[in-house]
């Protein structure tokens, strides 16, 4: 007698396909997590100190669905072998060879029914708790596809907009412009994070008044010879970024800059009293014109 599996047959594809674009959908999210951390998209998203946990989790990610595909390959293999060994049919004709005789005491009369049902083999849907509704399977797939559609055209890409920038730098007034005498040599780097925290504490600006100091940011104009320099600070991701600006103040009117553009401005650290206000705001004052340079652009994030 041989057994029609075909409604079995139709669970099984419904089941490895699903499993197929979980390990799809899975794999590019993965694979999606490492090249946001090689090309340096995280940037614009996370903070420093969340992007290696990213790329880890993406490693391991890509290691589960391995797995998972391997698991999935041999119980597809141990389908198949089942299939087949239900193809047989059972023969009762061994019932024909057996010659009864005068002394046989076995009971002729019985019919010879056999229950052939098989019903351990029926491997239903609920069996694995699995959708057949496949429409519903490439539905739910689409959408977990769509942040790794998002990756695909460029997103996320080189951070805020200038007028989103601009409207959370909000609107700077001049402080006094009188540089006078101003400290010259060779500078050392200067941080924005540092130069901002100084504002609020009195001994960290003690530290760096009157230093000579080298700042890379943004330009933003204020006046003729005042501009902001400024970049962006993220504790955890984009939602909570920041600006981090300094005051620079030039002995001459300048020119030849456009706002967003990168420069390098090396001058000596003062810390102004804001108009109306008991907040220091931290200020680098230029010797020179010279002293200010355009450079090549920086991630903006410090």
């Amino acid at each position: 007698m041989a057994h029609d599996h075909h409604h079995h047959g139709e669970s099984q594809r419904d089941y490895f396909v699903e499993q197929l674009l979980t390990l799809f959908v899975v794999g590019a999210f993965g694979f999606v997590a490492v090249r946001m951390y090689m090309n340096g998209m995280l940037q614009y998203v996370l903070a420093p100190q969340f992007q290696v946990p990213v790329l880890v989790g993406g490693i391991g990610v890509l290691l589960l669905v391995v797995v998972r595909a391997i698991s999935v390959w041999k119980e597809a293999g141990a389908t198949h072998d089942h299939d087949h060994d239900h193809g047989h049919a059972h023969d009762h004709d061994e019932h024909a060879l057996h010659e009864h005789g005068p002394d046989c005491d076995h009971d002729h009369d019985h019919p010879h029914e056999h229950d052939h049902g098989h019903a351990h083999h029926d491997h239903s849907a609920d069996d694995h708790g699995h959708s057949h509704d496949l429409a519903w399977v490439f539905a739910r797939m689409l959408v977990l596809f769509f942040p790794v559609a998002l990756f695909l055209i460029g997103v996320p890409n080189a951070g805020f907009s200038q007028e989103r920038i601009n409207k959370m730098l909000g609107t700077d007034e001049q402080v006094a412009a009188d540089t006078g005498t101003v400290a010259t040599g060779e500078g050392t780097a200067l941080s924005f994070n540092d130069l901002n925290d100084a504002a609020y504490d009195a001994d960290k600006r003690a530290a760096l008044q009157g230093k000579v100091g080298v700042l890379e940011g943004k330009f933003r104009r204020v006046g003729e010879k005042q501009f902001t320099l400024y970049r962006l600070k993220m504790t955890c991701c984009a939602a909570d970024t920041v600006p981090l600006k300094v005051r620079i103040i030039t002995p001459t009117a300048l020119s030849g800059l456009a706002d967003g553009e990168w420069v390098q401005v090396k001058g000596e650290v003062r810390f102004v009293q804001a108009p109306n206000s008991s907040q220091f705001i931290p200020v680098v004052a230029v010797a020179d014109l010279g002293d200010i340079k355009k450079v090549k652009a920086k991630n903006e994030y410090e």
